[in-house]
């Protein structure tokens, strides 16, 4: 999915006079880094997450899977790519747990090696009739282990990240590449440089990180498709890829295998954003990197469809995710645009943001704002309110699954949060049965400064509607992204 959609001329622009100098979301959609705004492994759902390099230079990339209350990670591993190659995994239930997995055949290298049985939650291979080997590596809870929802169901839901950190030179680049049977040369020598031997030698890149590593070049690109095997609803979903993320930055990107670096505060300080279709390039503070990613997700509303006509066994879900969410939340105090911190300790509804919501039908039959208490809102209230609780609706997760509609069930099948539960889906009350509605984000402090460049209000946002339909023999699903509104003051 693309946050903007710029004019080709526009774009060519972007791409012709931005080089290493600030990152941008890429109309093209390829870049340094890709978003996946969702996930979901519950209720027979899978998610199959595709990552495709269109150059001709091998890759080191690092892959990332987040949960949805605080984007903790649940699984992180180093992707070696070669020149145009395809890795495609699928995130689902874990057949031998309770909490998601990764299941792939694909033959690209990793390290540590994907279906490890050697791991704290051990993953395993079987070979197949075809010659290909399936792997299985389930999702783990550790990061979050010290929160009071430390449930291993957060790790069925979330969003996904993928940064290149360099290109492959040499001898590295051989051993990923695949040769004829689609099978890399020597993915063992990728996992024993980051290994020591028997002998407690070192391997090359536990010395040195930088050995046979070239800059980053992007032309990656990311597509995602979520599929019930319930009803057979499937949905496809685009990652927005984020270009020029390293701009001219002299740094080590290449890090060990489950480093927490490199992330998205790790990158440029500098971002091209428009405003009025016009485009500005702001800086931010070295300390403070991550706000240039932030800048590019950055809108003061949501618009989008709701269809839930009742001739069509119509639902719709709007899924919401803020992916740099955490960067702001996690700590003594909140950080510019959010508002709240997240108090793990406590419960995990307590990093949540006001919000202002507007709905219409197709005729422009209008449900005002929910400023009060009584207006829509979504529910059920998080089962740990807050000190004083908001009168306005709110999000509290970093990756949320709304399902409109009055008692609605989710087009995407998620399970919904009762009174004394913090699961994935919430439920707001939709009056029509078909229109649009206006997320707005309002809250005094949802602002991003800039040190260079104006201040954009709203929070950073990604995400999308989906709708599902029945008729008498099939069900169908289809997305829409989510329309925002850059604002400056």
């Amino acid at each position: 999915m693309k946050k903007n959609i710029l004019s080709l001329a526009v774009a060519a622009s972007v791409a012709g006079t931005s080089a290493q100098a600030a990152m941008y979301l890429n109309p093209e959609g390829t870049g340094q880094v890709l978003l996946f705004p969702y996930y979901n492994a519950e209720n027979g759902n899978e998610t199959s997450i595709h990552i495709v390099n269109t150059t001709s230079d091998a890759k080191a990339v690092k892959v990332r899977i987040l949960e949805y209350v605080n984007s903790q990670e649940v699984l992180d591993f180093n992707l070696y790519m070669s020149a145009e190659d395809h890795f495609a995994f699928t995130i689902f239930a874990d057949p031998n747990g309770t909490g998601g997995a990764l299941i792939t055949r694909d033959n690209s290298c990793t390290v540590p090696a994907l279906g490890d049985a050697t791991s704290g939650v051990p993953g395993y291979t079987e070979a197949n009739a075809d010659g290909t080997t399936t792997r299985v590596q389930p999702f783990l809870p550790y990061a979050y282990a010290d929160d009071a929802y430390d449930s291993i169901y957060r790790t069925k839901i979330g969003h996904v990240e993928v940064i290149e950190m360099g290109t492959l030179e040499g001898a590295w680049e051989v051993d990923a590449t695949h040769g004829a049977g689609g099978v890399p040369a020597d993915c063992a020598q990728l996992v024993a440089n980051w290994s020591t031997d028997a002998a407690g030698v070192d391997g090359a890149w536990k010395v040195d990180k930088t050995n046979g590593i070239g800059d980053p070049t992007g032309g990656l690109y990311g597509v995602s498709n979520h599929l019930n095997n319930t009803d057979a609803a499937a949905y496809g979903i685009e990652a927005a890829a984020v270009a020029d993320f390293w701009g001219s930055q002299v740094v080590t990107r290449h890090t060990d295998p489950g480093d927490r670096e490199p992330n998205l505060a790790s990158g440029d300080t500098s971002s091209l954003v428009p405003d009025a279709g016009a485009y500005e390039t702001r800086t931010y503070a070295a300390l403070e990197a991550v706000d240039s990613v932030s800048s590019l997700f950055m809108t003061a509303s949501i618009s989008n469809d709701v269809m839930l006509n009742p001739v069509l066994n119509g639902q719709t879900d709007w899924v919401i995710t803020f992916p740099t969410k955490r960067y702001y939340v996690n700590g003594t105090v909140p950080r510019e645009p959010f508002t709240e911190i997240y108090e793990g300790a406590t419960g995990p509804n307590t990093a949540c943001e006001d919000l202002t919501i507007s709905q219409w039908d197709r005729e422009e039959a209008y449900v005002p704002p929910a400023d009060q208490s009584g207006g829509p809102q979504f529910s059920p209230k998080p089962p740990t309110p807050e000190v004083t609780p908001s009168t306005k609706p709110q999000l509290c997760y970093e990756t949320n699954t709304i399902a409109a509609g009055a008692g609605a069930s989710s087009a995407l099948n998620a399970t919904m949060s009762t009174d004394t539960t913090a699961n994935a889906g919430v439920n707001l009350t939709f009056p029509y049965s078909e229109g649009w509605q206006r997320v707005a984000f309002s809250e005094t402090g949802n602002e991003l400064p800039a040190s260079t460049g104006t201040t954009l209000k709203g929070l950073p946002a990604m995400g999308f509607a989906a709708f599902k339909y029945t008729n008498a023999t099939s069900n169908y699903g289809f997305v829409s992204d989510h329309k925002t509104a850059v604002a400056t003051s």
